[in-house]
């Protein structure tokens, strides 16, 4: 059996830079910077086109309903004044027809 004589390498025995970084100012950083808010911006505008055309979608059905409103109003208008109409028009035949069958004996 053999006997180590070197310790075991744990992680803090791994080699890194991030330590070593001064406290300069690195352009790299900011060009990334600048790219994560571009794609955020681009982000942004397709989801205010795809709001924009939600709220178009919602302003067709609107105009739509009213249509559909205003014409079942105008059918229903036009049914009570018939229904009226005809009403009057009973009332008025119910008294000139005779009462019923008169049999003389």
């Amino acid at each position: 059996m053999v006997i180590r004589t070197r310790p075991l390498r744990t992680l803090s025995d791994i080699k890194t830079h991030s330590g070593r970084v001064s406290g300069d100012h690195q352009t790299y950083r900011d060009y990334f910077q600048i790219g994560a808010l571009e794609l955020e911006r681009w982000r942004r505008t397709r989801e205010r086109e795809a709001a924009s055309l939600r709220i178009a979608c919602i302003d067709e059905r609107i105009g739509d309903i009213n249509k559909e409103k205003a014409a079942l109003l105008a059918d229903a208008a036009a049914m009570s004044s018939v229904i009226e109409g005809n009403g009057k028009s009973e009332t008025t035949e119910k008294k000139k027809k005779s009462p019923g069958l008169r049999i003389k004996y």
